[in-house]
């Protein structure tokens, strides 16, 4: 021991003389300090004794810390013996202190530098509250070789005195706080010995500390959950000795550098979540002993021989190349037995890539299946059959192969393995594929905690053998084909299930009334299983459920009041689509963190009740609930962003309750009987984006305080009683406008030119009201009907919200989601309809039924993306704009009963899709144009129009197609110039020319012979066309 002491007192001339020497003198020393079998015999020296005192007070140390330990007291003299002290035996110095732990104390005391021989301190996990950054004075500590400051939220700089640490070996300060961002300081160049550095999570910025890339002792080097940018530097590669490197969680830049391959001793290299890096790989095969790769988020689009490269790494035992933009490698055949491929790789996670060839990936991981614990091929695009080989790895822990386009039958793998005498398998993720085939039994899986089955093509019935899986936490075979019973059976022993998902499945529950589960669940999907027509009693003793969908259930009885006890920590309800009776008797305790609740298609009937205002989504349409009042006026918070009444008994007049439904973005209220004045609140509503009041009787103008809903992309307040003029600051404030419906109203007076300003516009029905003057000749600016509609453009609100473990590889989130398609009733062949999740298809303008006047403008023709025009039922007049044509997408175009005049445009011919066509009741004159679209309608589409004539008209135009006009009054003049001589003229003409090509063809052969031969190629053409023709002729009459 004297000669260890020894040692350390000359430690910094041997430094001096020789550089290895010195190295292996202090692992010695540390071995020495750090050996908690050594007693101290040497007495502790006063001065020091005093120092860890004076730290202890500004610990402030409660009864529970271990530094209460340290004291005054006759026993406790002696410093050398107090927890976390260790002093040299010799001398008595204090050399080391390990106050690790999870304590808040107070501040940490300059006292700490009077312990000048002090070569260990950690006061990792503790929390300083009145030592906010770490004290500049620890860099006095000039033998200090570990120095642990992590998880201590220090905020404030990294102090340059660290800098003066010249001994230091061991540096953490991860996990810290500083503030402001900061970089490291330029005196860590100065720590030259390093050999273990961790500053993770501590706020760093700017580029890559490349003061670092000189450290040629380090071995291990942590920065991750920074905010480091900028590019990698090359220098990387001079740190030979380095064996864990982990920058991951940064914003690096630019590719990863290639001199990576100079860094062979490497043995783990994170680079996860370097989003705005990429790479080739062809730097990773040098990284020959390489044990944990973790690429994910990096971009590796460019690594087309991706498994070649991992191929090479002999050693390798975690592979992580999650989202990396991988595409399917070389083929199989290069790879087919590499001779370095590891037989140790235990995890593999690949998911989130473009995977697309299966028969590429699964024989390429068959080299490693052996020990093969975890594989995570989820949310690819893999096509082809899942190799029953797979199922021969008896290690395998972690299964997950979910969303992709996987085949194989399920009960196959099942059996094979089964064949294994050990079976760990505890997550088995193979939901979203077209896995076929049956649900065996699963008995022998007794280590299974997860089954994600859903989303498949398996079918028959569900074995009870999975009843006794005792540890099965999740049960998921919902959307697949499976039918028969559900027993008490299937539950039999599943007392750890808190996740059950049999939905979309021809399934029915067959339990006594009396049933207990075995479980207390907190999420049930049971959509479209069999559970009436009685009310399933055992949902009595779930008490803990969050999220319950029992739609479409086939229950016809009343809801008991204690279904509403559990409401208060719910996050989703859904009982939609039975036929639930009577009143909503609701939980005395009010829920505040309900998301959705979906009660609608049921024959719920009174009082709609308070308690459901602190919901973010209520869904109560097609009901008989007759009373709003109390869920609109209650004085609890509301949250709520989507609210559908729509459809049921409500009556009244609406309350004018709205300034606290500040985040409300749907409002459907339609198809109620509301009467009296809209409220004026209903302008507080200033994130809403859909209003429907249309089917209630709603009387006076639309409140001018709904300017303030600058978000409102639908607007349907039709088939009510509204009256005045239509706002102008319609056009004006509510840009954002996609379907404008007031028809069936009362509204008069012009149509606004604000109403131009909409260039988002898709729908603008203002049909059925009483408006007047022309046509807004800037309507052409409703810019949104000049494009063509995309097959994906609808018009829906999303809504989704994250509880419980956020996010997950497996893809599963515990969370509330859904989509909400906007719809619109509206005039549609003649016939009112509804459209939903189309609505966004449609680009539709209808005018009809007003008393519009002038002609119809020809701007109006610029909008080529209208499918539907409705001008019929006015007084327009002029002729019909001859671009019409242009508008090549139209389906419906109604122009019936104005003033119309003058011939028909034959560019109506040009447009292929029309479906319905409606010029009656006009005054269009002159012939029909020849076109099947025009020529194969009914003759009811032109009738009222007396001087129209041609097909399908049973008025015949006059010879030689001349149309009937206002020329034809002229025709005095005509028959003075078709007089007798004409007919004379005509006929000796006629003579001559017949008798001239006779004699030409009788005294000349040839000419004879090619006109017979040209008569005869005219008959074989004329023929050919004529049957063609009249076939054609025949199959559009059949389909008409």
């Amino acid at each position: 021991m004297i000669q260890q002491l020894n040692l350390k007192y000359c430690v910094v001339g041997v430094m001096m003389m020789n550089g290895v020497v010195y190295a292996v003198l202090m692992v010695q020393l540390l071995a020495w300090t750090s050996s908690v079998a050594v007693v101290a015999s040497g007495k502790c020296i006063e001065s020091e004794r005093q120092a860890l005192l004076s730290l202890k007070r500004g610990f402030n140390a409660t009864d529970d810390d271990w530094v209460s330990s340290w004291g005054d007291g006759e026993q406790q003299k002696e410093c050398c013996k107090w927890e976390g002290v260790k002093c040299s035996n010799v001398t008595g110095h204090v050399l080391m202190l390990d106050l690790h732990g999870h304590y808040t104390r107070e501040s940490i005391s300059p006292s700490l530098s009077d312990l000048h021989h002090l070569n260990y301190l950690d006061l990792s996990g503790n929390l300083f509250t009145l030592t906010p950054s770490i004290p500049p004075f620890i860099g006095s500590l000039t033998f200090l070789t570990h120095l642990n400051l992590s998880s201590c939220f220090f905020g404030g700089n990294i102090p340059p005195q660290l800098g003066n640490l010249l001994f230091l070996e061991y540096l953490d300060l991860g996990g810290n706080c500083f503030y402001p961002p900061q970089q490291i300081p330029s005196q860590f160049s100065n720590l030259s010995h390093l050999v273990y550095l961790d500053l993770s999570s501590s706020n760093l910025v700017g580029g890559f500390p490349l003061q670092l890339t000189n450290m040629s002792s380090l071995t291990y080097l942590d920065l991750s959950y920074n905010r480091l940018n900028e590019t990698m530097p090359p220098q990387l590669g001079n740190l030979l000795s380095l064996e864990h490197l982990d920058p991951s969680y940064n914003a690096f830049t630019g590719t990863i550098p290639s001199q990576f391959k100079n860094i062979s001793r490497l043995q783990y290299l994170d680079l996860d979540s370097l989003y705005m890096m990429s790479s080739d790989l062809q730097w990773l095969s040098e990284l020959s002993i390489l044990r944990y790769l973790s690429l994910a988020w990096v971009n590796l689009s460019g690594a087309s021989n991706w498994q070649q490269q991992v191929s090479s790494l002999s050693h390798l035992q975690y592979l992580d190349l999650h989202a990396c933009n991988l595409v399917d490698s070389i083929p199989t055949s290069s790879l087919a037995s590499p001779a370095n491929f590891s037989t140790s790789l235990s995890f593999v996670y690949i998911s989130y890539n473009s995977l697309r060839n299966a028969a590429l990936i699964f024989p390429w991981l068959m080299n490693s299946t052996r020990i093969l614990e975890e594989l995570n091929l989820a949310n690819n695009e893999l096509k082809g059959q899942i190799p029953l080989s797979l199922f021969h790895s008896c290690n395998l822990v972690h299964l997950d192969l979910f969303k992709n386009k996987l085949t194989g039958e399920f009960h196959e793998y099942i059996r094979e393995y089964s064949r294994c005498a050990h079976k760990p398998l505890r997550i088995l993720l193979l939901g979203w594929n077209e896995i076929t085939g049956m649900v065996p039994d699963l008995s022998q899986l007794q280590s299974l905690q997860e089954l994600h089955l859903g989303n498949n093509r398996l079918s028959g019935t569900i074995h009870e053998g999975i009843g006794q899986l005792s540890n099965l936490t999740e049960l998921s075979l919902g959307n697949n084909f499976l039918k028969g019973l559900i027993s008490e059976a299937h539950f039999s022993r599943l007392s750890n299930l808190d996740t059950l998902d049999l939905s979309h499945n021809a399934l029915a529950f067959n339990v006594s009334v009396d049933w207990i589960p075995p479980f207390n669940l907190t999420d049930i999907y049971l959509a479209r299983c069999k559970l009436g027509p009685n009310f399933p009693t055992w949902l009595h003793t779930q008490t803990m459920i969050e999220y319950l969908d029992i739609s479409c259930a086939g229950i016809s009885s009343t809801v008991p009041n204690w279904f509403w006890e559990p409401l208060p920590h719910m996050f989703y309800l859904n009982i939609s689509h039975n036929r639930f009776l009577g009143k909503i008797e609701g939980p005395a305790m009010v829920s505040d963190q309900l998301v959705s609740i979906d009660l609608s298609f049921n024959l719920f009937e009174g009082t709609i009740p308070a308690f459901l205002a602190t919901a973010l989504h209520v869904f109560l349409s097609n009901n008989r609930f007759s009373i709003a009042n109390p869920l609109l006026c209650t004085n609890s918070p509301k949250r709520m962003r989507f609210m559908d009444l729509s459809n049921n008994n409500l009556r009244g007049e609406l309350s004018d309750c709205w300034r606290d439904f500040e985040l409300l973005v749907v409002l459907d209220l339609s198809n109620n009987q509301f009467y009296g004045n809209m409220p004026k609140s209903l302008g507080s509503l200033r994130n809403i984006q859909s209003i429907h009041f249309e089917g209630n009787h709603f009387s006076g103008e639309i409140p001018p305080s709904l300017h303030n809903c600058t978000q409102l992309r639908v607007f349907d307040v039709a088939g009510n009683k509204l009256s005045g003029t239509i706002p102008s600051w319609i056009g004006d404030n509510i840009r954002k406008l996609l379907v404008l419906s007031l028809h069936s109203n009362n509204f008069h007076g012009n149509i606004p030119l604000s109403m131009c300003n909409l260039d988002e516009l898709r729908v603008l029905d203002l049909s059925l009201n009483i408006l007047s003057g022309s046509i807004p000749k800037c309507i052409s600016n409703l810019s949104a009907m000049a494009i063509q509609a995309k097959s994906n453009a609808t018009i829906t609100d999303d809504y989704h919200y994250e509880y419980g473990d956020v996010f997950s590889r497996t893809g599963h989130v515990r969370e509330v989601s859904g989509v909400y398609n906007d719809s619109a009733s509206l005039t549609w062949k003649g016939k009112m309809s509804k459209y939903g999740s189309t609505l966004g298809l449609l680009r539709s303008i209808d005018f009809s039924s007003n008393r519009l006047t002038g002609e119809i403008p020809t701007e109006m023709m610029t909008l080529i993306g209208l499918v539907s025009l409705n001008l019929s039922r006015n007084l327009f007049s002029g002729h019909i704009p001859p671009t019409i044509g242009q508008l090549t997408s139209i389906d419906f175009l109604d122009l019936s009963r104005n003033h119309l005049s003058g011939t028909i445009p034959s560019q109506l011919t040009q447009i292929d899709d029309l479906s319905v066509l409606d010029l009656s009741y006009n005054d269009l004159s002159g012939e029909i144009p020849l076109g099947t679209q025009l020529q194969t309608r009914d003759a009811s589409a032109y009738e009222g129009n007396p001087k129209l004539c041609g097909a399908p008209l049973n008025n015949t135009c006059p010879i030689h197609g001349h149309q009937i006009s206002e020329h034809d009054a002229d025709g005095d003049d005509d028959e003075q110039f078709v007089s007798q001589g004409f007919y004379i003229a005509m006929a000796v003409g006629f003579v001559m020319a017949f008798w001239g090509v006779c004699f030409s063809l009788i005294l000349k052969k040839s000419w004879r012979y090619a006109y017979f031969k040209l008569l005869s190629d005219v008959y074989d053409k004329l023929y050919v066309f004529t049957a063609i023709k009249v076939a054609k002729f025949k199959r559009i009459r059949s389909q008409i």
